[in-house]
């Protein structure tokens, strides 16, 4: 109950509105301040009071209505609310935030035929207009009932002469029917009117699957060719897991300012999701347009992180044809790092003393390491040393951590990762070997990840094979990772050959049951299914506790054809 002051204060603010109608305008905002504060301090039931007379005869009573609904429904009864907007409606038949709380309140009040009749009182109040079969299709959407949804659409469509402007509940309500093709037919259409819907789309048509996903492309990919509907496209495309596919869908659209904005915010997406080289196409598609230096680097930079130095270094080669200096020292950190990439060690080391003096510490810093991993991928770790000395950088514990490992100094290179707490994929490779021997030196284990650093994996399959006669206590681990490159390498032959051996040697490993299921995947590959039958039963039979056996069963099921491929 509202203490005697807060009634005082209402009644007065009641008085004056009934006495000074010129005034009301201000002594409602006052009310409705007020009853925000009340609210805001979790006074709702003393709020409501506030609220109803902030309604007075404002002009627009959607703030105070808003309000109402919350508060009541916190602290009063759906009665007290439905009055309210009652009296508002005798004066505002119209108002469609009324009618939208109305139809709210009712619905989740699960007031089916008082529902009915508020949508109809809506419609006759408001002829031709889409807003009440928009809302009332929604709210019952939203409340699992699509049969009675259907229902309204069907009669918005007879109504209002055709469906297109409750295209939106159309396409959501086919969605949640399984009727793909419609679904995205309807989006089409409400791309027109409510483009801000595009997120609704992907989220209902995203639940497609199998031969429905051609069907939605083949409907969206059609003409003409509008940038909303094609974002719908591309986020479907992203979704399924094809961020290739997102891009090709994007780019035909005929580009514009809101286009190459599109294409921005795409590839930073694209970024995100390690896409990068689809990414760096998206830059390089602004860039026909907008040449900034700041784009070409993006550009460059994911062409980089791609695994694409050679683009990487066109692109940083056209920005000096442009005169442009902005962007100086951050391309010539990437030119470094995509020789270094393509092995050109004494390039990239002359660049450095090039440009070396240009660039500010921390640049200049990130130049030396760069040059530095150059020298490691030809092989050569002294000169790599040398390089950080000479740039005052052989203190970095990182590149001290690698140069350790590369050179067999298991102890240092232990230590130094581990202080690092790095997650990149080669870190994880590295920690991982080291935590499962306690040796202090193997030259095999530096030699086979020296050759991974240089890209060169039938070397890196071979040394780790090597080092596992040497290195005992991990050598189901060194014959894991051997036989898990060679199949990288297209040499399934001596993969099936480590793992076979593999088993026989180290049945108590966690790595048997890894060679077991990798096994019978290549198996299944090849088409030989009884043996991948055999090898992933011998797993589940032999392993029962390992975290391998449901993807076990998932693999026997495929190869046993009780699940199509």
């Amino acid at each position: 109950m509202a203490s005697a002051p807060r009634i005082g204060v209402f009644l007065l603010v009641v008085g004056v509105v009934a006495a000074s109608p010129v005034r009301a305008q201000g002594v409602e905002s006052a009310a409705l301040s007020r009853a925000l504060d009340l609210e805001g301090e979790g006074k709702c039931r003393d709020a409501i009071p506030f609220f109803r007379a902030a309604l007075g005869t404002t002009s627009d009573p959607a703030g105070a209505l808003y309000g109402l609904e919350r508060c009541v429904s916190e602290a009063g009864s759906p009665d007290t609310l439905l009055t309210i907007i009652d009296s508002v409606l005798v004066r505002r038949p119209r108002d469609p935030v009324a009618r939208t709380i109305q139809l709210r309140t009712l619905v989740n009040a699960h007031r089916d035929a008082a529902g009915r009749l508020a949508f109809e009182q809506w419609v006759t109040a408001v002829p031709g207009d889409a807003a009440p079969f928009r809302e009332y299709a929604r709210l019952l959407l939203d409340a699992g009932l699509t049969r009675t949804a259907d229902t309204v659409l069907t009669f918005a469509t007879q109504r209002l002469g055709s469906g297109r402007q409750v295209a939106a509940e159309l396409a959501e309500l086919k969605g949640a029917l399984g009727m793909w093709e419609a679904s995205a037919t309807n989006w089409r259409q409400a791309m027109t009117y409510a483009p801000y819907l595009e997120a609704s789309a992907v989220f209902v048509l995203g639940a497609a699957a199998g031969v429905a996903r051609d069907t939605i492309r083949g409907v969206l990919a059609a003409d003409p060719t509008d940038l909303p509907v094609r974002r719908i496209l591309a986020g479907l495309e992203m979704r399924w897991s094809s961020a290739r596919e997102a891009w090709n869908a994007l780019k035909v659209v005929a580009p514009d300012d809101s286009v190459l904005d599109a294409w921005l915010e795409f590839a930073a997406d694209a970024e995100e999701r390690e896409s990068w080289l689809v990414a760096r196409d998206a830059y390089a598609g602004v860039l026909r347009h907008r040449r900034t230096a700041a784009l070409l680097v993006r550009a460059a930079t994911a062409a980089l992180q791609g695994n694409e130095p050679a683009s990487a270094l066109a692109w940083s080669d056209s920005l000096a044809t442009w005169r442009d200096t902005s962007q100086a020292a951050t391309i010539t950190l990437v030119r470094l790092r995509a020789l270094g990439q393509l092995g050109r060690a004494a390039a990239a080391d002359s660049l450095l003393e090039q440009r070396g003096s240009t660039l500010d510490p921390v640049t200049r810093g990130d130049a030396v390491r760069a040059v530095a991993w150059a020298w490691v991928r030809t092989g050569d770790v002294p000169r790599a040393r040398a390089t950080l000395a000479r740039g005052g950088e052989e203190s970095d514990e990182r590149t001290t951590a690698w140069m350790a490992l590369f050179e067999g100094d298991l102890k240092t290179a232990r230590t130094g990762l581990r202080r690092l707490d790095e997650f990149s994929s080669e870190a994880v490779l590295a920690l991982s070997v080291l935590s499962r021997t306690r040796g202090e030196r193997s030259t095999g284990i530096g030699d086979a990840f020296l050759a991974l650093a240089r890209s060169d994996t039938v070397a890196a399959a071979a040394g780790f094979e090597m080092a596992a006669k040497d290195v005992a206590d991990a050598s189901p681990l060194l014959l894991a990772i051997s036989a898990r490159l060679f199949r990288a390498t297209r040499d399934s032959a001596r993969a099936e050959t480590i793992w076979d051996g593999l088993i026989a040697a180290h049945p108590a490993s966690p790595e048997a049951a890894e060679a077991d299921l990798e096994w019978a995947k290549v198996l299944r590959q090849h088409g030989n299914g009884s043996a991948a039958i055999a090898r992933l039963e011998h797993l589940i039979l032999t392993y029962p506790q390992s975290a391998l056996v449901p993807q076990a069963r998932r693999e026997l099921e495929l190869a046993k054809g009780t699940i199509p491929p």
